[in-house]
């Protein structure tokens, strides 16, 4: 079914995010990247092949947030990151849903090339 497909989207993207935050990312370009740090939000989801892909990825991710497994935080550049929460946070957010925040973004095909 349709709810069982997104359902197993939502858990493929939450591996792979639980994935890169786990690796042991050695370097980037500028410093040295620490395992368990934070990954790009627009890295995660942007398909740079398809736009509607990427619109699916948004939505899909947008369930690891609601159900707390997953959070996203502005980094010093203001701009969105991601990691996956512990499993002892997720179960804390459970009992305080409300501090949970969903918000919709506005993303283009123009500036998703």
């Amino acid at each position: 079914s349709h709810q069982e497909a997104t359902e197993k989207e939502v858990e493929r993207i939450l591996g792979i995010l639980q994935t890169h935050f786990k690796s042991d990312r050695k370097y980037d370009s500028i410093k040295l990247l620490k395992p368990d740090t934070p990954i790009s939000f627009f890295d995660l989801v942007i398909d740079p092949n398809s736009f509607a892909r990427t619109v699916e990825n948004i939505f899909h991710v947008s369930f690891l947030i609601r159900d707390g497994f997953a959070r996203i935080k502005l980094d010093d550049d203001k701009l969105p990151i991601i990691e996956p929460t512990k499993d002892n946070e997720a179960k804390q957010n459970d009992s305080s849903a409300g501090a949970r925040n969903q918000v919709v973004i506005s993303l283009n095909q123009q500036e998703w090339k």
